[in-house]
């Protein structure tokens, strides 16, 4: 983190599909894995352990659960077991059904998610039971979460966190249909085609701004700004 860091607040929302995860959590909980956290990107998990590393975890909460309740019981967590996880609170909707969820990432081992289970349960948030059928169903996540963000330019930001990670500001907010199809169109108009998208926004000097976030290998400045500019191009 560098004097340039910013952290805001505010929100993703991306598509995704998702698998269950059975015997490394606790008995008859609701446990999710991303099959792949950027569809856009399918080289995504090339080089990654995917079956020895978990790496995008969605625990599925009993209920709603508030931002300070949630915040305080994650940081206590951090400190008693000395880790890193990356949480944050948000909502898979599959069909017409709304799930609440902890979004996990950077757990060691699958071992790991029954003890982190169990540390919130203890705290006073628990989770939903197991459902009797899952057929990996394609849902669409939205994550409320703080941002870690270095802006580069005017309208221009990575993620101080996560590598490959960049954003941009869009003129007003779209929807979810217009999005994905604004994007399909960017990436038929480009030579660029392997990069992930996701729409949102964050809350910065009392507005909130939209924004879209690209992951990419190898994301620049000049990259993101090509990208940006396809975008702008075809937001009515």
């Amino acid at each position: 983190m560098t004097k340039n860091t910013q952290i805001k607040y505010g929100s993703l929302i991306k598509e995704e599909s998702f698998e269950l995860i059975e015997g490394a959590v606790l008995t008859n909980t609701f446990v999710l894995e991303s099959k792949n956290p950027f569809p856009g990107f399918y080289e995504y998990y090339d080089n990654l352990q995917k079956d020895v590393t978990p790496h995008y975890i969605y625990l599925v909460t009993d209920k709603e659960y508030g931002l300070e309740k949630f915040t305080r019981t994650t940081q206590q967590i951090m400190a008693d077991t000395n880790k890193k996880y990356h949480a944050a609170l948000g909502t898979i909707t599959i069909f017409n059904t709304v799930y609440n969820v902890i979004r996990v990432r950077h757990i060691e081992q699958y071992a790991d998610i029954k003890e982190l289970q169990a540390y919130y349960s203890s705290l006073g948030i628990n989770f939903k039971d197991k459902p009797s059928k899952f057929n990996h169903e394609t849902g669409i996540t939205r994550l409320n979460k703080f941002f870690s963000l270095e802006q580069v330019e005017d309208d221009f930001y990575f993620d101080s966190v996560e590598a490959n990670h960049g954003y941009f500001k869009i003129p007003k907010s779209i929807s979810w249909g217009e999005f994905e199809q604004l994007t399909k169109q960017v990436k038929y108009n480009m030579d660029m085609l392997q990069f992930d998208a996701s729409i949102g926004f964050i809350y910065d000097h009392f507005k909130a701004i939209d924004i879209i976030r690209i992951y990419a290998e190898n994301l620049n400045i000049e990259k993101l700004k090509e990208i940006r500019t396809k975008y702008i191009e075809r937001i009515k």
